[in-house]
């Protein structure tokens, strides 16, 4: 994530999950998720170099969009929403209010693991420190396997940084994810899937959850710890009644 230093920050935002810094305070875990019941929310297939892709995005029916997405500006990997859904977002998440970080984002149906998503936007130079802060590095992928990672080892290639993805004045939905406090946990994460090409207009990364998640349950993950420190802001829980976070799993201990 491209990290924006800014010490003094307002606790409402049109942006992204903001955290205001309140002395004292301790997190508070609030709520559980409920058991889940799968519908029609089904596992996407992963996109393919240089070739079409039915949108990945659902209605806020919980239809699968059925349009097929091409390559927009002579990329391998397109972003897979089609034109609709990246003004209006995947209909399967939900953007709603949060009393203290601005918005959060919520699962607007069980969702099962491995349920694809995607952090998307202007493609460009990373935002001075006084703007505001939702951008993620962006390392496009091989135009031939459409992959950005060494094959032997898997990790992540970091020697063709081209800029960040912007995900200001967009559709996308994922800038809203909020980060897990001390006694939460992610369930989504990146991939090493990125979408687009060097210096195009759109870029994107792909996202997963790590588990199955319920209707309402909050989409959380982790933000890194530079992001806390450059702010001066102290972590703390995010889950709420109505807008529950993961809770981090205790360790048992065998006698």
């Amino acid at each position: 994530m491209c990290i924006i230093s800014s010490s003094k920050r307002k606790s409402k935002s049109s942006g992204s999950v903001v955290y205001e810094k309140i002395p004292g305070s301790k997190g508070r875990r609030l709520g559980r998720s409920k058991s889940i019941h799968f519908g029609s929310i089904k596992r996407q297939d992963r996109t393919l170099p240089n070739k079409s892709v039915q949108c990945w995005a659902h209605s806020k029916t919980g239809t699968r969009c059925s349009k097929l997405v091409e390559s927009r500006e002579g990329e391998p990997v397109p972003v897979p929403y089609c034109d609709v859904h990246l003004k209006s977002g995947d209909g399967a998440l939900r953007k709603v209010t949060h009393p203290f970080a601005g918005f959060c984002l919520v699962a607007n149906f069980d969702l099962p693991k491995n349920y694809r998503m995607v952090f998307w936007g202007n493609r460009g130079k990373c935002p001075t420190s006084d703007k505001d802060d939702r951008s993620v590095s962006f390392y496009p992928p091989n135009p031939k396997t459409g992959r950005n990672y060494f094959p032997f080892t898997r990790t992540l290639k970091t020697d063709n940084y081209n800029g960040v993805i912007n995900p200001s004045s967009t559709g996308d939905l994922l800038q809203y994810s909020s980060c897990p406090g001390p006694n939460e946990r992610q369930n989504i994460r990146s991939t090493f899937q990125y979408f687009g090409k060097r210096n195009g207009k759109l870029g994107g990364l792909e996202y997963v959850t790590l588990e199955p998640v319920a209707k309402n349950t909050q989409l959380c993950f982790w933000y890194g710890p530079g992001w806390w420190s450059a702010r001066d802001i102290r972590r703390q829980d995010v889950g709420t009644r109505r807008y529950p976070a993961p809770e981090k799993r205790r360790k048992s201990i065998c006698k």
